[in-house]
């Protein structure tokens, strides 16, 4: 039987606790930018994430949204402004491909409200894609 050396895909399933993530009843703004990736290589790249809420997340008045990006500029331009709210479960979400044609940088997610604050706060299991499109 052949042995698989390196595959060139690494799917990351992350878990944060709302407190983790800074979510809170009273959060009206940017939450806490927590790390997916601390180091994503040159020649690597994000083809997919998925986002699936651990609890119920309402927002009577506002919205609650979570952003996916780079550790640079917005954190927003891999996956923008996904709608969170809602029951348990796994949420629709369109992705950015980002491929990393330069140094190692770090992939994360923030969860920002607008309008009003949240009213029901759950955490989130973010699932990320990576693959390997170059030689190093």
């Amino acid at each position: 039987m052949p042995t698989l050396v390196e595959s060139g895909l690494s799917i990351r399933t992350i878990v944060f606790t709302a407190a983790e993530l800074g979510f809170t009843t009273a959060l009206l703004g940017a939450g806490t930018k927590v790390a997916l990736v601390d180091k994503l290589p040159k020649g690597w790249s994000v083809r997919t994430v998925n986002v699936k809420a651990l609890g119920t997340i309402t927002n009577g008045s506002g919205t609650t949204v979570l952003n996916v990006g780079t550790d640079a500029g917005s954190f927003n331009d891999i996956v923008s402004a996904v709608d969170i709210e809602g029951a348990i479960g796994w949420r629709t979400v369109t992705t950015v491909r980002y491929d990393n044609t330069t140094a190692p940088i770090a992939i994360v997610a923030q969860v920002v409200t607008a309008t009003a604050a949240a009213t029901v706060v759950a955490g989130l299991a973010i699932a990320v894609d990576l693959v390997k499109y170059s030689k190093e």
